[in-house]
């Protein structure tokens, strides 16, 4: 079980549609991938591009994840910020997703953490 998340530069011009077939840990189904293609993570308004990702491996890791719990923080609005303020933080937005200690992997760790006495 495993978690990446993080800039993948996996959008736009570093990685065009045409180029997905070719991506094996976008195409192998124990990969899931919890930000999708349309969404932005980029703080510049001209820029719509879902470089930042979080892609998880381990069902027992996905069920953990706690519904609609998947998010990019901006952080520029939420704090009200303007662009070149926002971009003294960092170009883009961090991602974030929440888990669930009593379903998947972490119910699923504790039961060995309590076999072992």
């Amino acid at each position: 079980y495993f978690i990446l998340m993080g800039d993948f530069n996996a959008d736009c011009d570093y990685v065009r549609k045409k180029e997905w077939p070719n991506i094996r840990l976008r195409n192998d189904t124990n990969f899931v991938w919890l930000i999708e293609d349309n969404n932005d993570t980029t703080v510049r308004e001209s820029t719509h591009c879902a470089y930042d990702r979080i892609v998880f491996h381990g069902e027992k890791l996905v069920k953990a994840v706690i519904p609609n719990s998947v998010n990019i923080f901006n952080y520029k609005e939420a704090y009200g910020m303007t662009e070149a303020q926002a971009l003294e933080v960092s170009d883009h937005f961090p991602v974030e997703v929440d888990l669930q200690e009593s379903h998947g992997y972490f119910y699923w760790l504790r039961s060995f953490k309590g076999s072992k006495g």
